[in-house]
């Protein structure tokens, strides 16, 4: 057994020409789970490779690492075998790691317990919703009791729920005094590890604790209304440099919920008109330092445009097609975009949607939300009329689905809609067909820029940013985006949104879905899935209204939990701090009285995630719905 620290100093890693990793250095400790972040490119999976002895160390060093039998290895793509069984990728996990029959018998029956799979055993893989196929990739990487687990992304791509419940497997690792190296574009995950690396381009940009890497962002962050920033925002098309856009909007900038957020580079003096500073969370704080990194540190000097004033990169409303501008034709704002009235859809005896009505009006951005298998792409595809409901109605731009009113959505599906042999120039001119036009502006410029290189073979991030400007390369009412920032970096998510944002202000309604809890706030309106019916709508303030969550704080925080979920209380966790979810106090005392006095109980309320975590649990539907 080998729990000593894993070092890496000045490690490098080439593929060909492509410097996959840029002399890391850094150290991974026993009994923590430290978390790899950034985006598609930036170095995380070549480290991880690295460390299993899948990626070959061109020059620096790496000491303290175990035997390959002591290494546990989760790739992104989970490890999952499709064809075979949950039982069957567990047996033959453990036969090739020659596991005594009796132990490995055990082991797999109380891994599959913990994992909420036990009623699965005899499920292929390809029958598996993306949650529960994580975890089994999960519990496969941990089976032979590893002292280093490396997990590449386990939570990209699954819903909440699941993600709290991969998170409480992977603290419990951890728990046990394994070493756990952790990558994830989810900074909400990456702020519970005891340390984080955030990387670009195979660098390290940051590392440390969260709150010492908000306190080291570089430059200044300032915040404003959304009111005071939409003139901004809406200057900050795709495409446009900071210094072809009018002075007043020559800002990085970005939105959340109902505030404006702006940043400037250290050395940058200019003050943005209407904003105040204020100070970084991890999720600014990522972003500064990748902008930082992007430009070399240096402050932007704007053209001293007018306000008003076209420049070649810079369009007014009613630009061209393909190029992000333009009021949605014919939006007004008593018009229903979207109207989704009682709709029921079943697959033979499974009701996917029973009674589910929504609306999006112009200049919406509503959020579906909701964990795998909830219903959110059924409905989907109810509303484009790609599958018809049972009973119920569902009108799209004011009638039925029909082939006009999709020529005036832009749609990105869950799987993108790319066509993956084709390059992005082939695609964009594919899509442009399809919709009696050619590809121009914006869409045009991203499409060239990526090359020869098949789609397939590009990173997820250019891949998603590229199926959303297709969809809106054309004058579009809706757009109707199915996940499409899932594995984007802080950058490039901050950058869709923004367009979103934009998109919504010049009165075209958006519906979209998310796993990302934090973009969820950015949503005008939020509506709650599960078990095909609406559990609740609102606001994110709204929907969490007076849920709350009992914080436990305690050395024995796996006890805690364990505790806790064989009572069968709901439950989250946020690092090694433990949540019950709208528990009654007098219960949770009772219930960890083993504990004796060696926790502290303190309220706090709930989160989003938490609350969809009751919506994954029946018993719970009625009492949240709104």
């Amino acid at each position: 057994m080998n729990r000593e620290p894993v070092t890496l100093d000045k490690a490098r890693v080439s593929y060909g020409v492509i410097h996959a990793l840029q002399g890391f250095s850094g150290s991974f400790l026993p009994g923590q789970v430290t978390a790899l972040t950034g985006g598609d490119g930036a170095g995380k999976s070549t480290l991880l490779k690295l460390l299993a002895g899948r990626a070959p160390l061109q020059s620096g060093s790496v000491h303290g690492l175990p035997d390959k039998k002591d290494i546990g290895y989760q790739p992104a793509d989970s490890g999952v075998w499709r064809d075979m069984s949950v039982i069957e990728n567990m047996r033959f996990i453990a036969s090739a790691y020659r596991m005594d029959s009796s132990l490995a018998r055990n082991r797999i029956e109380g891994l599959l317990a913990d994992a909420g799979l036990t009623y699965a055993r005899d499920t292929t893989g390809r029958n598996l919703s993306g949650g529960m196929r994580q975890k089994l990739g999960f519990i496969m990487a941990a089976l032979h009791e590893p002292d280093l687990l490396l997990l590449d992304e386990p939570t990209t791509g699954v819903d909440p729920a699941s993600r709290e419940g991969i998170w409480t497997l992977i603290s419990a690792q951890a728990a046990d005094g394994k070493t756990v190296v952790f990558a994830t574009t989810y900074l909400d995950e990456a702020e519970r590890c005891a340390s984080l690396y955030l990387m670009n381009d195979g660098k390290v940009l940051a590392q440390g604790r969260a709150e010492d890497i908000c306190a080291k962002a570089p430059g200044r962050l300032w915040q404003a209304p959304a009111s005071v920033g939409k003139q901004m925002t809406r200057d900050s098309f795709f495409g446009s440099s900071l210094q072809d856009r009018p002075a007043p909007s020559a800002f990085h900038n970005w939105r959340r919920a109902d505030t404006a957020l702006a940043w400037t580079a250290a050395g940058d003096e200019r003050t943005p008109e209407g904003f105040t500073r204020t100070g970084f969370d991890l999720e600014n704080a990522s972003i500064a330092y990748l902008l930082q990194d992007d430009q070399g540190g240096l402050p932007i000097r704007p053209r001293a445009a007018a306000p008003n004033v076209d420049t070649p990169n810079h369009r007014q409303p009613g630009g061209e097609p393909g190029e992000p501008g333009g009021e949605g034709p014919g939006n007004t704002a008593d018009r229903v975009l979207i109207q989704a009235t009682d709709v029921v859809k079943q697959f033979g005896s499974f009701t996917a949607l029973n009674d589910v009505s929504l609306q999006v009006k112009p200049g919406q951005i509503i959020g579906l939300i909701g964990g795998n298998g909830a219903g959110k792409t059924t409905l989907m595809r109810i509303l484009l009329g790609l599958e018809q409901a049972n009973q119920g109605s569902a009108l799209l731009l004011g009638g039925p689905p029909s082939l006009e009113s999709r020529r005036r959505i832009g749609y990105v599906p869950q799987g993108m809609g790319l066509y993956p042999t084709l390059t992005a120039w082939q695609n964009a001119q594919f899509t442009a067909d399809v919709y009696s036009t050619s590809p121009q502006g914006w869409t045009a410029k991203y499409a060239r820029s990526l090359g020869r290189t098949p789609v397939g073979n590009l990173p997820l991030g250019a891949q998603r940013l590229l199926a959303y400007t297709l969809a809106a390369g054309h004058d579009t009412d809706l757009l109707i985006l199915d996940e499409p920032t899932s594995g984007m970096d802080p950058v490039s998510r901050m950058r869709l949104w923004r367009e979103l944002h934009r998109k919504a202000d010049q009165g075209v309604g958006v519906l979209v879905t998310t796993h990302y809890m934090a973009e969820a706030s950015q949503c005008d309106q939020c509506v709650v899935l599960a078990h095909g019916q609406v559990q609740a709508r609102g606001d994110v303030e709204q929907i969490v209204g007076s849920h709350h969550s009992l914080v436990i704080k305690t050395e024995e925080w796996e006890q805690a939990l364990k505790l806790l979920t064989a009572a069968g209380l709901p439950v989250s966790m946020d690092g090694r701090t433990v949540r019950a979810i709208d528990a009654d106090e007098n219960r949770v005392k009772e219930v960890l009285k083993p504990l004796g006095t060696a926790y502290e109980l303190t309220r706090s309320p709930a989160r989003l995630d938490e609350i969809l975590t009751l919506t994954s649990q029946p018993a719970q539907d009625q009492s949240l719905r709104g």
